[in-house]
């Protein structure tokens, strides 16, 4: 950019490096605060005045925000007119490569807006032999289904690699079937669907006043018995059960002795447990509780990011910039030299 003695005009220096700081503490706020979330998230984990703040500035939907869009405007028109004083000057080697680092940085801007504004991503956890329709998280008409999940482990019974084999129906009536793991996601057309992490779910019922309640909960998840005294039920699945201590850690990741640990709890405080064979039905306080089995889920990450490929246009021409200024020939300087 070009040095301006009359202020802050829009092409001057002080007012591009300006914006940049101002984008770039923007954007690392963005990428610290989580985003898309309700206002009462931000006030329980940030408390109340911090979270209203957060809500006010829009920090919570930041790439989208009218006033982190204007100021990208602004950067940008910046750094074309600082472009256009330069051509006009028929600069030689190093001018023309300045020139491509300012666009570079106008590109990879554009790439940052065009994630912000258009990209999505969503957190899913779904258990084996479930499906989980995609609209609601921001991807019409893809739905998504886990078929089946494994674990690699070490020999020390570390988790080596987690796979699970999905299904992803598209908006357009295709089914794709992948096997995804970590680091190697499903890719479809910009949609990439990436492995994260992975539980444990538990099914059966309970018996509370003559009606049966059906539980499929993932381990350490809670049902409502009664709401109006805060009755709940809050079930742990235990793989490896050890029968001689009857503590709730597990002796292995492996389910080579599963066993459900049931705990009635009102408010804060522990009522009753139990401990439950698959397959048994056990009691608590007159509830009956059934444990009829348990299977994994996997939790996936789906994105979906247009401006990725934008940004590393820009990367590219950054790259491009600092070849042509330091690295090739000045053909008008050896022309100098020559005369």
């Amino acid at each position: 950019m070009t040095k301006n003695n009359r202020g802050l005009s829009l092409s001057s220096m002080k007012l591009g490096l300006f914006l940049l700081l101002i984008l770039g503490v923007s954007a690392s706020l963005g990428s610290l605060i989580p985003q898309g979330q309700s206002g009462a998230f931000y006030k329980m984990y940030y408390g109340r005045l911090l979270g209203s703040l957060i809500v006010f500035l829009s920090l919570d939907n930041l790439f989208r925000s009218w006033w982190f869009i204007a100021l990208g405007i602004i950067l940008a028109a910046s750094i074309l007119s600082c472009s256009v004083q330069r051509i006009r000057k028929l600069p030689g080697r190093k001018g023309w490569g300045s020139i491509l680092l300012h666009l570079s940085i106008l590109v990879v801007l554009a790439g940052a807006v065009v994630s912000g504004v258009f990209g999505r991503s969503a957190y899913v956890e779904v258990g084996v032999g479930d499906s989980i329709d995609l609209t609601g998280k921001g991807f019409p008409g893809q739905v998504l289904t886990l078929k089946d999940f494994n674990i690699a482990y070490y020999p020390n019974l570390e988790p080596k690699q987690y796979y699970s084999k999905v299904a992803l129906k598209t908006n357009d009536g295709r089914e794709i079937e992948r096997e995804i793991s970590v680091n190697h996601p499903l890719k479809f057309k910009g949609l990439k669907i990436y492995q994260t992490s992975y539980g444990w779910m538990t099914r059966g019922r309970v018996i509370a006043d003559g009606e049966a309640i059906p539980f499929d909960l993932e381990s350490g998840g809670e049902l409502a018995i009664d709401q109006n005294s805060n009755l709940r039920l809050k079930l742990i699945f235990v793989p490896d059960f050890d029968e001689k201590t009857g503590t709730l850690r597990s002796k292995s990741p492996l389910p080579r002795n599963p066993r459900l640990a049931c705990a009635l709890i009102q408010g804060h405080n522990l009522i009753e447990g139990k401990i439950l064979r698959e397959g048994e039905t056990g009691e608590i306080k007159g509830y009956r509780i059934t444990f009829s089995g348990y299977r994994y889920y996997t939790g996936l990450t789906v994105k979906k990011d247009p401006g990725v490929t934008i940004v590393y246009l820009g990367f590219a021409l950054i790259l491009l910039g600092l070849a042509v200024r330091y690295l090739a020939p000045d053909k008008k300087r050896l022309r100098d030299e020559v005369n």
